[in-house]
């Protein structure tokens, strides 16, 4: 008892705010040892900062061990497992230690101790830092793990991108092959949608058949795919002009025996529709020119407020003063009446033009084919599976198996995020080898004591992953690239459908068997084979103690018992066996 009472005098216990503050207060050098509720103080310690006290320190070297779980201003060690040292003078901080390097620990005391003497007198100045201020120590440990960090989220950001390019390369390379002999054409909004007509007549004479036709509307998250190896992408800005409005999609087939390619075709096509044409007489002179069928829209940049105003331009009168005027005319004198009457007026000679052409197609097959994947995906379901639906960013975390109880309580609070899990001979992603997929399956195979528990962990959020490193883990992946590959591993994409009924099934045969030669042995045999059906159920007790919800939630397949099971083992058992039968 003198002993524990000497260390209690020794080290104060300061557990909240309130005792923290009245420490600080403390002359003197204050040593304190950091430490959180899951994981204690450094009690190896004790005997070399009790010699150090007496030997150099006496009453200007106070000791203390914080709790910081309760302190708000050691929150920010909350998390960390590794024993931290805090140095203070004058209510503020003025050094800091991690570790359990004796020596070292005790050559910063010393070295402390000393300059705060001479600040006493006067000797010497120190820097101090407030209590929410990060050491230098701590500053270059905050910059060192955002540097990993940032360098984690390139890595898998660059190793996103090629995954999604790989694939995207992919699809366009199948709808290149399977729809080799059509194309597509977009007309804009201001292109009237009776447009139909007219195209439906001359396609034929350009060796075009229509095909189908659909109302569509761009918008920004498509650029990555239609823009991707495309030849003559679209601008910017009349992209953002068209965005969300009525755009007429056209598809187009070649007709037979064309040898030619349906960009080449439709390039043909589309500049018969955009061009005046000239009508000669007999002599080769130009008789007339014929407008084209579809004109580009013209636009210019109003800075006054900040948006984009069409040009009008006067058409020709046609049908004399009682003619009704075309629906194209009508929008347009519309606009015009009402840009005319706007206060507001801007230089339409300086003023930014922009030109939206009536109708794009692209020049190469592959943005052809990009298209096709956005707007006309239903082409391509005959060759073509739906999208994968892409798996969250993920690590691998490896656990001791006998630190299961633990795992699973964590788990059983995050059970979206937890994926898949299993254990396993190692943990070593390129060695180990499947034991059991559940927990009621590995009690069963007389667990080692190198087995691991290893879980394939969503990154969606980081809430699930600083709960389970509390539990101590003895691996967690660097990032979500090195996670994916080692997860690829261990859980393969048909992890959740392996069946491990083969073992279970023999032992299920070797007990019906047993129950068979105690029928024909005692006559008695409806007590015997009672007494029989408890044992294996009685040997897999712990399993039942397991939490089971967290199988079924993460892996939609078979998991840990559930808690309809746990409350009653016999009758899992019982129902198996029979099952089985």
């Amino acid at each position: 008892m003198a002993k524990k009472g000497g260390v209690q005098q020794l080290q104060a216990e300061i557990n909240t705010d309130e005792e923290f503050e009245k420490f600080l207060e403390r002359d003197g050098l204050l040593v304190m040892d950091i430490f959180t509720d899951w994981c204690g103080p450094c009690t190896g310690m004790v005997s070399s900062l009790k010699k150090i006290k007496l030997e150099l320190g006496g009453d200007n070297l106070q000791l203390a061990v914080c709790k910081s779980d309760d302190i708000e201003a050691l929150k920010r060690f909350r998390n960390n497992s590794e024993p931290t040292w805090l140095f203070a003078s004058h209510g503020k901080i003025v050094n800091l230690m991690y570790g359990t390097n004796v020596p070292k620990l005790i050559n910063m005391i010393t070295e402390e101790l000393d300059i705060e003497l001479k600040c006493r007198a006067g000797e010497v100045e120190r820097k101090y830092y407030e209590l929410h201020e990060l050491t230098p120590e701590e500053q270059e440990r905050e910059d060192a793990k955002r540097a990993i960090e940032e360098n984690a989220e390139r890595i898998e950001k660059e190793a996103a991108i090629k995954k999604r390019r790989d694939y995207i390369i992919h699809v366009f390379d199948e709808i290149m092959t399977n729809i080799p002999d059509m194309g597509i054409t977009l007309f804009m909004p201001h292109v009237h949608k009776d447009v139909y007509k007219k195209l439906n007549e001359n396609a034929e004479k350009h060796d075009l058949h229509f095909k189908e036709k659909r109302l569509v509307h761009l918008n920004p998250k498509m650029l990555e795919v239609l823009h991707f190896d495309c030849e003559n992408p679209i601008e910017d800005d009349v992209f953002e002009h068209i965005f969300y409005k009525d755009v007429q999609a056209y598809v187009w087939k070649l007709q037979e025996d064309v040898s030619r390619t349906p960009e080449d075709v439709i390039a043909d096509f589309v500049q018969f529709l955009t061009e005046p044409s000239e009508v000669l007489d007999a002599d080769g002179n130009v008789e007339k020119v014929i407008p084209p069928l579809i004109e580009p829209l013209e636009m210019h940049y109003n800075q006054n407020d900040g948006t984009w105003k069409p040009l009008i331009k006067n058409p020709p009168k046609k049908g004399g003063k009682g003619a009704k005027p075309t629906p194209e005319l009508a929008a347009a004198t519309t606009s015009s009446a009402s840009m005319s009457s706007s206060k507001e007026t801007f230089d339409e000679e300086s003023c930014p033009k922009m030109f939206v052409p009536g109708v794009w197609s692209p020049t190469n097959r592959r943005a052809t084919a990009a298209l096709f994947y956005l707007l006309f995906r239903h082409l391509t379901d005959h060759f073509l599976p739906p999208d994968p639906v892409p798996e969250p960013p993920h690590i691998c975390i490896v656990f001791d198996a006998y630190k299961k109880r633990d795992v699973f309580e964590v788990a059983e609070k995050y059970k979206r995020d937890v994926m898949s899990y299993g254990y396993f001979t190692t943990g070593d992603p390129k060695t180990a080898e499947l034991i059991a997929k559940t927990t009621e399956r590995y009690v069963r195979l007389k667990p080692n004591v190198n087995d691991k528990l290893i879980l394939k962990c969503s990154k969606a959020t980081s809430h699930a992953m600083l709960a389970l490193t509390a539990v101590g883990p003895c691996y967690i992946s660097q990032n979500a690239v090195e996670g994916q590959e080692e997860c690829a591993l261990l859980f393969p994409p048909n992890y959740n459908n392996i069946e491990e009924d083969v073992e279970i099934e023999a032992d299920t045969k070797k007990k019906h068997k047993k129950k068979r030669r105690g029928k024909k042995s005692d006559t008695s045999v409806n007590t015997a084979d009672s007494g029989t059906s408890s044992t294996p159920t009685a040997d897999g007790q712990g399993d039942g103690g397991e939490p089971g919800t967290v199988g079924e939630g993460s892996n939609g397949e078979e998991g840990e018992t559930t808690s309809s099971s746990t409350n009653s083992p016999e009758k899992t058992a019982d129902d198996g066996e029979e099952a089985k039968a």
